[in-house]
């Protein structure tokens, strides 16, 4: 069970949401071993993990086994990426329909509830089932603003899309965040570009800045690169799910950056220059 997973003890924590979605991440990354290290208990021979997690509106299990053969089969539907981004939005309480539609447009028939999404690579498979709380609450519109994302999915920018937008920087998709996240007051001014995010995430308030550096000497003018995209966002996912102040610092003097406890109780600032653009994060405690 879940409070015999090593990382259990290691952080005293219980498992949440950032496990299910770093699972994943792991899945993607082909560091299968790594996730036997952090999430099978250690006095536990067998070759498959059951995690539980509640969440505002849902029950949610993910069962990872591990064959002695690749097993080839219709059940896989999807893959760890899709089911990443299916548990984001399920954590940040997106609207049922909302996540049947963005299931759907996969090809995914995978009925209204439970939701029953799988994947393998190699032979590691992974179920993802998704339990709707009865009754489920109803959904309360909320006022959001004129960004696509906001005007297609008629939901406020969240954690989701902080999370969005910092996949597609990584992956270089610049593009696809102007067209997703650029508000349409900006998207008539000319020629600088930049997309602004803000969101409460958990007890802090994140604001996300991305913009083009239009010249040579803007970007010489740029601030000091000092954190990866995927320490930001793993320090977003932390401050989501709640997580304690020092676990949040482990992830940023990990990597060497010079941010204190004090600054994680109070506020700082993640900032990544990328070929010609400029990605901050500045987090504030509340």
């Amino acid at each position: 069970m879940n409070s015999h997973c090593p990382i259990c003890t290691e952080e005293n924590r219980p498992i949440d949401g950032f496990d299910l979605i770093t699972i994943l991440g792991l899945m993607k990354e082909y560091n299968r071993r790594e996730i036997w290290k952090r999430y099978r208990p250690r006095d536990d021979k067998t070759d498959s993990i059951s995690l539980y997690v509640e969440a505002p509106r849902y029950f949610v299990e993910m069962h990872i086994q591990q064959m002695q053969r690749i097993i080839l089969s219709e059940k896989f539907n999807t893959n760890p990426f899709f089911m990443q981004q299916v548990i984001q939005r399920i954590t940040a309480s997106h609207d049922h329909d909302l996540i049947l539609t963005k299931i759907r447009k996969q090809g995914i028939d995978s009925g209204d509830n439970p939701i029953c999404l799988s994947c393998s690579l190699g032979n590691t498979i992974i179920d993802l089932i998704v339990n709707k709380n009865d009754p489920f609450p109803e959904t309360i519109r909320r006022p959001c603003g004129s960004t696509h994302v906001e005007t297609v999915e008629q939901r406020p920018l969240d954690v989701y899309d902080l999370s969005s937008a910092l996949y597609l920087c990584q992956q270089n998709l610049t593009d696809k965040i102007f067209r997703r996240y650029l508000s349409a007051g900006a998207a008539a001014e000319a020629p600088e570009r930049a997309v602004n995010i803000s969101a409460r995430v958990g007890a802090y308030q994140v604001n996300l800045n991305f913009r083009l550096l239009t010249s040579d000497l803007e970007r010489s003018d740029a601030p000091l690169v000092n954190a990866s995209v995927f320490t930001i966002h793993q320090v977003l996912q932390r401050m989501n799910f709640g997580h304690g102040a020092m676990l949040i610092l482990k992830e940023i003097q990990t990597v060497g950056l010079p941010v204190t406890l004090d600054h994680v109780n109070a506020c700082f600032t993640l900032s990544r220059c990328i070929n010609n653009t400029w990605l901050k994060v500045d987090f504030s405690r509340f």
